[in-house]
């Protein structure tokens, strides 16, 4: 079997580690969420011990979890929108189109930086459909690599507290401007979840002071880009997937129902329209 290494990744390229570990430990976990063997497949081919990688307490389940959210809002569209564009932004070995299969009318696009692009292609099975783009996503000629004209899904997992609020805003309105309709699907952290981030994204070598970029309010995102309309969001609560937690989590669940703000501290996925 061949293994790639990941010692010529930048600590925020190695941020890819802690969602792939999550979604590897998720496939073998009793009540998983995600059933995600090529995730743990990968994982098992990395040149680089995912043992020192730290998820913290709650943040396997968490990444399930909020992946299986955003894995539903991708289905959906794509059942609505058999033509449709797929973007993933900040791609990293994220294997969501191994897991939803779309038909061939959709078009997949993996976006990130070049060499996580270039592992990501010696590392993922070929689909005719999916297509790679290594770039940066403030590049501003990003968007010329995908069609503009067709429904469109852009999906963001953990990308955005990677990024400045200035940084959003201009991403925002690169897609709103380029893509002529469709929706943002992405997860958020509020302002006091990102200020844990550091604590382990630290084992990916981002220094441990380092803070997320976060926000309250689940319409926030329509103020940096009034092209955008929120559309809604879901916690750990109001997700579906709940079901699958265990007892003692959903008791606790409904104790903290009253309480939306509490909620969103965890798992938190947000939905826009343009």
């Amino acid at each position: 079997m061949t293994t790639h290494g990941t010692e010529h990744l930048t600590p925020l390229e190695k941020t890819l580690l802690i969602t792939l570990k999550g979604r590897a430990l998720d496939s073998t976990a009793r009540t998983s969420f995600l059933h995600d063997d090529l995730a743990a497949e990968l994982a098992g081919r990395l040149d680089h011990d995912l043992g020192t990688v730290s998820l913290g307490l709650g943040v396997r389940e968490g990444i399930g979890l909020r992946t299986s959210m955003l894995d539903r809002a991708v289905d959906s569209f794509v059942h609505a929108h058999p033509d449709a564009v797929v973007v993933e932004l900040g791609s990293g070995l994220e294997t969501r189109m191994s897991r939803l299969d779309p038909p061939a009318t959709v078009d997949w696009f993996d976006i990130d930086l070049p060499d996580v692009i270039a592992l990501r292609e010696a590392m993922m099975p070929a689909y005719e459909n999916a297509h790679t783009v290594g770039t940066s996503l403030l590049d501003p000629q990003w968007t010329q690599a995908v069609p503009a004209d067709r429904p469109t899904i852009l999906v963001a997992d953990g990308l955005l507290g990677f990024l400045s609020e200035a940084e959003t805003t201009t991403l925002l309105r690169r897609i709103t401007g380029h893509f002529t309709a469709g929706e943002l699907v992405t997860n958020a952290y509020t302002r006091f979840t990102a200020r844990l981030t550091g604590h382990y994204t630290a084992s990916v070598g981002i220094p441990k002071g380092y803070r997320s970029y976060g926000f309250d309010d689940p319409g926030h995102l329509a103020t940096l880009d009034p092209a955008l309309s929120f559309v809604d969001e879901q916690t750990r609560a109001t997700a579906p997937e709940r079901e699958r937690l265990s007892t003692a989590a959903r008791l606790n669940l409904r104790l903290m129902a009253h309480w939306p703000s509490l909620l969103r501290h965890g798992p938190w996925v947000l939905r826009y329209r343009f």
